[in-house]
């Protein structure tokens, strides 16, 4: 009995270690096939850079995986980084900024005076497959551009300086308050400054990485729109004095309409002189201030001027009266 036992008992253990060893071949094919067959998904404005990363390959790119698409068959180990296709903006100061809300760009104008501007910029990133792969393999990986946060990382390192550069440029070109309140230069300043922004900026990345707003992969690449908004000095007090002297001109020129007036009335009193004399002038002037009254007498008629009367004061003395005694 003793050697049944022990038997039934060492089958038993045989047992439970083959299905512990199975199961540990099980986990184990899960592993291997979880790594042989690796699966990408892209948003539907996000486009994929599938580069390989195997043990057994390079880590190179493979293909582009288009937006919107679900369990894309990987290589095991492999990589898929995800660029926005979308339009994308970069904005300086104000609501929705990129930058602190209070952020303006400086410029000096040809009469020296720091002006604030604020500046939006608004593109697509070039999804031509070529200058796709080369950005991310010069600037996207270095910034991380494929994370949120890197992508911001990466408008602020190479757009803020060459939008610093180019409002510098064309600055010089302007007295600040031809930008303050002369709209036509303003919008000349506003061109210039974007064509110097649009030669900039492929050199400072190193391709013409970016296309306008209407860009979608199938037409002409186009040019970002830059605009900006309106120039004000950072000295307040310039806007101050620029209120007061546009309040003198305007008294001036109500001083000189007022001018214009009396000389036209001089001229007319000149006139009436020279044709009444000034007797008649004066008479004519008195008439119509109503000053001396006349009437039309008919001839041969008979009228009766009424004589004004004078009242007295009561208890007056009538004329000629004796007082009591």
């Amino acid at each position: 009995m003793a050697k049944l036992g022990t038997t039934t008992v060492a089958k038993k253990g045989g047992v439970a270690g083959k299905l512990i060893g199975g199961g540990v071949l099980v986990v184990l094919l899960i592993i291997v096939l979880a790594n042989l067959f690796n699966f990408a998904d892209t948003d539907a404005n996000k486009i994929g850079l599938h580069y390989g990363g195997g043990v057994v390959e390079d880590k190179k790119f493979k293909s582009v995986i288009p937006p919107g698409a679900t369990n894309k068959l990987i290589g095991p180990g492999d990589t898929v980084y995800s660029y926005p296709i979308d339009q994308r903006s970069y904005i300086i100061g104000g609501a929705g900024a990129d930058t602190d809300n209070a952020d303006e760009v400086t410029v000096v104008s040809k009469d020296n005076v720091r002006l604030g501007v604020r500046v939006q910029v608004y593109f697509t990133l070039n999804r031509e497959q070529a200058v796709l792969q080369s950005f991310h393999e010069r600037i996207g990986l270095k910034t991380e551009a494929y994370e949120d946060s890197g992508w911001n990382d990466m408008l602020q390192s190479y757009f803020r300086p060459q939008i610093d550069r180019a409002l510098a440029a064309v600055g010089t070109n302007y007295n600040w308050a031809e930008l303050y309140n002369n709209e036509a230069k303003k919008s000349a300043f506003q061109t210039a400054a974007a064509k110097e922004f649009t030669r900039l900026l492929p050199a400072a990345v190193g391709g013409d990485y970016f296309c306008g707003p209407s860009y979608t992969g199938n037409n002409a690449c186009g040019e970002l729109s830059f605009t900006i908004q309106k120039p004000n000095p950072l000295d307040k007090g310039i806007i101050d004095g620029l209120e007061a002297k546009q309040r003198a001109e305007l008294a001036k020129q109500a001083q000189e309409q007022k001018n214009q007036q009396v000389n036209v009335e001089l001229q007319s009193v000149r006139q009436q002189v020279a044709m009444l004399g000034s007797n008649g002038y004066l008479l004519k002037t008195a008439i119509e201030s109503g000053k001396i009254q006349f009437m039309v007498i008919p001839q041969n008629g008979n009228v009766s001027i009424p004589v004004p009367t004078q009242t007295q004061p009561p208890n007056a003395q009538p004329p000629n009266a004796q007082p009591s005694r």
